[in-house]
């Protein structure tokens, strides 16, 4: 496709359907990336004006994902311009021979990405980046245009952005939008054109009816979160331990663990049957897929991650975006060391610090664990005390559309 600028005196026309590029660096990037576009595509037309009147064009949505095969794009409806190959160590190497051989056998996913974006670049009007400063400056290298910049895990409550860092963004962004409001007014101080319109990644958590979810007035809900890498096989079964503890000292409380669909479900069942646990049916449970032990059950829900979250007294929480994603709903986080790079100490209290003490780590592995987690069920003020601090660090929802509504608007500026 071939798109031909005319220029006017005041504004910029374009002849055929102009190209917009979404790229993202992996799984949650992707998705708050398709979530913008899918706003973008609700717009219908892009106005552009010519003079003083306006002319209605369709735009044309493309897809790049660095590390992942681009599957939240697809769902959207978005070609994709590349495909991504995620690195052996999941994009997390956690020594220094997992990096070597991301480095030996990985080398050519950014080169590959740049070759892809340098074929295109002529034809794309606008570009923006969902994801972290490497991704930006490969993006601009790839395409030389001024980009628009979201990175959806970096936050000045974890880590300050470093020099580099801002000056990149000064150089080559018409726009960084942020994940919180206090990073944006940090980063206006070093004179970044920075906004903070709401976080994309907490669209789409409207509370929908599931009944396989539903749990009877006088039990509790605690909504188990392995997270999606291969790291979660392992936290799967620590959490377990908690489970089994919790039960013995607590009645009436019903466990529902989100399985997303990067995880092997039959591979999870065997690994809980080999420490004990049964897969059977349940009468309290409508799913399919039960493991049990002692009497205590864990119900293994695919497609049901929205549904959990908002019904969940409390979660118990190993994962990256989707505890970002529960505080938002503001649902209070437990969480502990586990058995991966992810899910390491520093990982987990640099999101301790992001969510404000809507996530709380917790050292003692399992009985301050599980000491937590009851007396949160217990205390229905401290849930709701620390659920509200979730959510004003999340911020609310309407970050996609708003967003998308600046790209149009861009789109139609005087040049």
């Amino acid at each position: 496709m071939k798109i031909e600028k005319q220029k006017s005196k005041n504004f910029i026309s374009y002849s055929t359907s102009p190209t917009y590029l979404f790229l993202s660096n992996c799984y949650g990037e992707d998705r708050s990336a398709a979530l913008i576009a899918e706003e973008l595509l609700k717009i219908h037309t892009l106005e552009f004006r010519v003079k003083d009147k306006k002319q209605k064009i369709n735009s044309q949505l493309l897809g790049a994902s660095l590390i992942s095969q681009g599957e939240e794009y697809e769902k959207k409806g978005i070609s994709l311009l590349i495909k991504g190959k995620m690195p052996p160590s999941g994009g997390f190497p956690r020594n220094f021979v997992d990096f070597i051989k991301d480095v030996v056998t990985s080398s050519y996913i950014p080169i590959r990405y740049y070759i892809a974006l340098r074929k295109i670049r002529k034809e794309i009007i606008q570009a923006i980046v969902v994801g972290d400063i490497f991704l930006l400056v490969l993006a601009w290298f790839g395409l030389r245009k001024r980009l628009i910049f979201l990175a959806p895990a970096k936050s000045d409550y974890q880590n300050p952005h470093y020099k580099f860092e801002c000056w990149a963004m000064r150089k080559i962004c018409i726009k960084v939008f942020t994940h919180d409001e206090y990073t944006a007014q940090n980063l206006k101080k070093e004179k970044i054109p920075a906004l903070f319109v709401g976080n994309p990644m907490v669209d789409e958590l409207k509370e929908t009816h599931n009944s396989q979810l539903t749990t009877h007035n006088s039990k509790n809900l605690i909504g188990i979160l392995p997270g999606s890498r291969k790291e979660a096989y392992k936290n799967f079964l620590k959490i377990l331990v908690v489970v089994e503890q919790i039960s013995n000292k607590k009645e009436g409380i019903k466990f529902v663990a989100a399985i997303p669909s990067s995880l092997d479900l039959q591979k999870l069942i065997t690994l809980s049957e080999s420490n004990g646990w049964k897969h059977t049916k349940s009468e309290t449970c409508n799913l399919q897929t039960i493991i049990n032990k002692n009497k205590v059950e864990v119900c293994l829900a695919t497609n049901s991650f929205v549904t959990l979250i908002n019904e969940s007294d409390v979660i118990i929480g190993l994962s990256g975006t989707a505890n970002e994603q529960a505080a938002s709903l503001g649902k209070p986080i437990v969480s502990f060391k586990g058995c991966g790079t992810q899910t390491s100490i520093t990982r987990i209290q640099n999101q301790e610090r992001l969510l404000g003490g809507c996530l709380k780590f917790i050292s003692d592995f399992p009985e301050g664990v599980v000491t937590e987690v009851i007396e949160l069920l217990n205390n229905e003020e401290l849930r709701q005390t620390r659920g509200k601090i979730g959510k004003k660090r999340m911020g609310p929802p309407g970050g996609a559309k708003n967003i998308a509504q600046f790209i149009n608007d861009l789109s139609y500026r005087p040049t």
